[in-house]
């Protein structure tokens, strides 16, 4: 077999560029870490890796998310601890004034910082995230959802929508909460129903001749409470039936009567339909049991205090509670310390508006701690997750070590077997090439 000159050179070329292939392929590999340079090497392990790399680049995605969503449920949970502190001044500040004791000037006192309570509680509640979002707005995040008006009322521009981010694959997690929920929308008095007075517990009876400001008594009602959940949900709900209840001091003495019917209690839609349902003897702080018919068994109770003036019939309405805003209850408070105290009934119609402010904020103390706890469950879920992935994340890396990074004794021995081959096989080239026939001619 006669092996050409220019078949020699082709197969010494091919060689070497293999050998120096090889050789920079060793190189780059030391280089980088990186076993995989040439995906045709191994396109399986290549394949894998891939895989990996797209699984480990969405769980960073998540994980970037989920840091987001720690952060505002972490900022809406520290606003609302700060509404509660502030709430609780409020409610010292309303227990300080339901006393006879307050003059002129603490009233006023008192309304100075109410207003500013209420400004302070419309910052809050229109707090903005790091992005400059508003965390209570729902999807109008964008303006401040909460806009104090100059009457002193508060106006809701945000809607019922919760912003959510996807921390893990086919898991979202709510990160904010909506505005109306938080504070516009709990039940007023003990959440079941209400205590109002009617205007004329205030006023000095007709034919009375006293001026002072004892002459109207001194009857308030508490907020009540309930015994049975499902009679008061059918009477005050299904039915909407509302109850009077009259404490009276006449010829007869100190008496009540509640009387049981339908439509607003003083008003031409007023019917007793029921009538009387109990009556008796009235003793100054006592509490009246009421059942939905004469006779029946009693579902809720009320509270009293005080007495009313001689001739004098104080009247109160219970019915079933409705929706308050913590902003409405805020501005109940100004309105209460702005009644003064040296007119007739002036304190009396204060002690019962302030009785009715704490059972309010005594509701959305309970509505606040449900909404924290919530917050305090996604936030933990949000953080075992995160761990998760994170763990994730490192398996994940564990197998893509195995499979992409390179074992550098082997590697290190590979490329110095291959350098040393490649110095060899160029040495022997230029040997070989150096033969020739004409070099013994002469």
């Amino acid at each position: 077999m006669r092996v050409s000159t220019q078949e020699f050179y082709q197969s010494s070329l091919y060689s070497l560029l293999n050998q120096q292939s090889t050789l920079n392929n060793l190189s780059q590999q030391l280089s980088t870490g990186n076993a995989l340079i040439n995906p045709t090497s191994n396109p399986v392990a290549n394949a894998q890796v891939l895989d990996l790399n797209s699984k480990i680049a969405n769980l960073g995605s998540y994980q970037q998310s989920n840091t987001y969503a720690q952060q505002d449920l972490g900022m809406s949970s520290s606003t609302l601890q700060s509404v509660g502190t502030l709430m609780n001044q409020v409610q010292q500040l309303a227990v300080q004034m339901n006393n006879a004791t307050v003059n002129a000037s603490d009233l006023h006192n008192a309304v100075t910082t109410m207003q500013g309570n209420l400004q302070q509680l419309v910052q809050l509640a229109n707090t903005q995230d790091a992005n400059g979002t508003y965390i209570y707005g729902g999807s109008q995040a964008n303006t401040p959802p909460f806009q104090l008006q100059s009457d002193g009322k508060v106006q809701y521009l945000g809607d019922s929508s919760q912003k959510t981010l996807e921390i893990g694959p086919g898991l979202t997690t709510p990160i904010s909460q909506a505005g109306n929920a938080v504070f516009m929308n709990t039940l007023a008095g003990n959440g079941t129903f209400t205590v109002s007075a009617s205007g004329s517990n205030y006023q000095i009876p007709a034919g009375s001749s006293g001026t002072s400001v004892n002459a109207v008594g001194s009857t308030t009602l508490g907020p009540g409470s309930v015994l049975n959940s499902a009679t008061a949900n059918a009477e005050f709900v299904a039915k909407g039936v509302q109850f009077e209840v009259t404490i009276s001091n006449g010829a007869s003495g100190l008496t009540y009567n509640v009387t049981s019917g339908t439509g607003a209690v003083g008003s031409g839609q007023w019917t007793a339909s029921s009538g009387s349902v109990v009556s008796g003897k009235y003793t100054p702080g006592q509490s009246i049991a009421i059942p939905a018919t004469a006779g029946g068994s009693p579902f809720i109770t009320v509270p009293t205090n005080g007495e009313p003036a001689t001739g004098q019939t104080a009247s109160f309405t219970l019915a079933a509670s409705k929706p308050q805003s913590l902003f409405q209850t805020f501005s109940d408070l100004i309105t209460a310390f702005s009644g003064g105290s040296g007119s007739p009934g002036a304190n009396t119609r204060r002690s019962q508006d302030i009785s009715n402010a704490l059972a309010n904020l005594n509701q959305f103390q309970t509505s606040l701690l449900s909404t924290q706890a919530q917050i305090g469950s996604q936030l933990q879920q949000a953080q075992s997750v995160q761990s998760l992935n994170t763990n994730l994340t490192q398996q994940f890396q564990t197998e893509q070590g195995k499979l992409a990074d390179v074992s550098y004794p082997q590697v290190i021995t590979q490329f110095q077997e291959s350098s040393t081959a490649l110095q060899a096989a160029q040495k022997a080239f230029v040997q070989v090439q150096g033969l020739s026939l004409f070099n013994y001619i002469s």
